[in-house]
């Protein structure tokens, strides 16, 4: 009697056990499928668009004043005082230094007539134009040869830009060209080339393009500024982000992944056209407007993956 209820029992454990197996695994089947349901690689989309494009080349530029005035010593001598330091606004007529002859610091004694006035050998450099004393050369008590640069006095007003073109460009750039100078800080300020310097660097062969800001900056000289100028226009072009632009190592193919369901992207190869800072115009490869392509994600994915969509 108590074997048959010690086997009774032990089968009812193992019947547990195996119903609890069967739920376990069950459970684990449903998990799975709904997982592989779910899975794939995340990614962003974004549709074509047609629009206008603009191709635009970029370089570094420096803004330089275009008029100043070299001071220079009238005579030889010493430098006794200076009238105006560095930062004054100096104007037409203003006195900037006074230098003592190298004669009359030797004799003191030294008066020479003139007839109404008498020459003592005092000397007074003044400025022939107007502008900013931005550069001193020399200091009271310097000597100084005739001729010599003591001072630089600057218009701010003549300011421009000076743009060093590579000479392989320079066939796309033309006088009178619209272009937008973008600061340091972030803003932005419209131009135009108004001339071009019939000469080339030896070194780095680039051609001096300046450029006439159309608005007055009140920027300081040798800023380092960038300068878009756009040579090209395409209108009403098929466009994508150029996140969604994918190339080989050699940047000679390039391609986008393209939906062809909710869940599987295909591999699509197309011809690259110009591009600018956000957008690739799209060539070849029969996209529409209306065609789902992966704009981020992309990167390393195969010919044919499932992926999930984001917002």
């Amino acid at each position: 009697m108590k074997m048959n209820i010690l086997l009774k029992s032990r089968t009812i454990v193992l019947f547990a056990i195996v119903l609890i197996a069967q739920f376990y695994y069950s459970c684990s089947n449903e998990n799975d499928k709904t997982s592989e349901g779910k899975s794939g690689a995340p990614v962003k989309i974004v549709n074509p668009s047609l629009t206008n494009i603009n191709d635009n080349l970029m370089f570094n530029a420096n803004t330089i004043f275009q008029k100043k005035e070299m001071v220079r010593a009238t005579f030889q001598g010493y430098i006794v005082k200076f009238f105006k330091k560095i930062g004054d606004r100096i104007n037409a007529g203003d006195e900037i230094l006074q230098i003592q002859t190298k004669e009359s610091s030797a004799d003191h004694t030294m008066d020479i007539n003139l007839g109404k006035e008498s020459f003592k050998g005092l000397i007074i450099v003044k400025a022939k134009t107007s502008g900013i004393l931005t550069e001193q050369n020399h200091n009271t008590g310097d000597f100084v040869s005739d001729g010599e640069q003591i001072a630089v006095v600057s218009d701010p007003s003549s300011l421009i830009i000076e743009l060093n073109v590579p000479y392989q460009f320079v066939s796309k750039i033309k006088l009178g060209s619209s272009c937008s100078i973008n600061l340091p800080d972030g803003k932005s300020l419209n131009g135009i080339i108004y001339k071009i310097l019939p000469s080339v660097d030896q070194a780095s062969q680039t051609q001096t393009f300046l450029i006439q800001l159309k608005q007055f900056g009140n920027l300081p000289e040798n800023l380092n500024v960038t300068v878009k100028i756009s040579t090209k226009i395409i209108r009403n072009t098929l466009t994508i982000p150029k996140t969604a632009l994918m190339t080989d190592e050699t940047q000679s193919k390039f391609w986008v992944m393209k939906l062809i369901n909710d869940s599987i992207a295909v591999k699509v190869d197309v011809v690259k056209g110009i591009e600018n800072e956000n957008a690739v115009q799209l060539i070849g490869g029969g996209l529409m407007p209306s065609d789902r392509i992966i704009s981020e994600g992309a990167f390393g994915l195969p010919d044919t993956v499932k992926v999930v969509t984001g917002k």
